[in-house]
């Protein structure tokens, strides 16, 4: 990706692949996830699904499960690093239920305990391990981390903590995810641009998902692409580089927050290519 937004990625490549993880057909059989990435990158290396049991009560639940999978796009020369959105109401009530858990960051800041627990599960059940092989496999190839929804989430712990600890070169790591909502506190968001340079968050108009958590002191870091339209072919969006901005989706007023905008442009069909296509214009 380039060194600023570009719409083609997020809706051409990463949503309709977020989508794709998160299908019923997906849930039912995780190898079908590989005919997903067929159809759309060229020339890739499937590396890893990790699906395990996130519940964060006991006994643990059955039906609140995290995923996170990894596969090599070569003609991108990136590592893709996505987790799946939630995808069961149980999952969702004890999101929702747990907001006001927290937990330190390594090496400073606080974060939301439900989402960080929920990440390291399925790091060490096996997406570790695998991230490790593929970035001795390809050294060159940047790190793009990535997510709808839940995934966005946890690809917002992911990132940081993947540069915190030293696994990939900041500079490195992008991050770009699609209605995440906020998992830390401003202690966390202040480290955050040191951690991951290049990140960005989607927000979808008047999408609820983004601003759960506001009122018990839980912030979005920058920077937000926000779409105040239906997200179709062409519409505009506005970009906010700071934190909490009131040009973007914080100048909404609450009333108007809904579950009917957290969906990720109105066509979320792969286009392939081969070499990367000449940029956009930047709106």
């Amino acid at each position: 990706m380039p060194n600023y937004y570009d719409e083609y990625y997020a809706h051409w490549k990463l949503v309709p692949i977020s989508y794709a993880l998160l299908s019923n057909e997906v849930q039912s059989n995780s190898s079908v996830f590989i005919n997903y990435l067929d159809g759309c990158f060229f020339n890739h290396t499937f590396i890893t699904y990790v699906d395990q049991v996130c519940d964060l009560k006991t006994p643990a639940s059955p039906n609140i499960t995290c995923v996170g999978s990894i596969w090599a796009s070569h003609d991108d020369q990136a590592i893709i690093l996505m987790f799946r959105g939630t995808n069961t109401n149980p999952e969702l009530f004890e999101e929702e239920d747990d907001y006001n858990l927290t937990v330190p960051f390594p090496g400073g800041g606080t974060v939301q305990k439900w989402y960080y627990n929920a990440f390291t599960i399925i790091w060490n059940a096996g997406l570790r391990d695998a991230l490790l092989t593929a970035k001795n496999t390809y050294p060159s190839y940047e790190l793009w981390v990535t997510g709808l929804s839940l995934g966005g989430g946890l690809s917002s712990l992911a990132a940081p903590y993947i540069s915190q600890m030293g696994y990939f070169d900041k500079n490195n790591i992008k991050l770009l995810n699609f209605g995440a909502m906020r998992v830390g506190k401003p202690d966390f968001v202040a480290r955050f641009p040191s951690l991951v340079p290049w990140a960005y968050r989607l927000v979808h108009r008047y999408d609820i998902v983004p601003h759960w958590f506001q009122d018990f002191g839980f912030i979005n870091y920058a920077k937000e692409i926000w779409y105040n339209n239906t997200m179709d072919n062409g519409d505009p969006w506005i970009e906010c580089d700071q934190v909490e901005s009131l040009k973007c989706s914080d100048s909404v007023n609450s009333s108007l927050y809904t579950f009917n905008d957290h969906q990720y442009f109105k066509h979320r069909s792969c286009v392939k290519f081969t070499t990367p296509p000449p940029p956009t214009t930047l709106p």
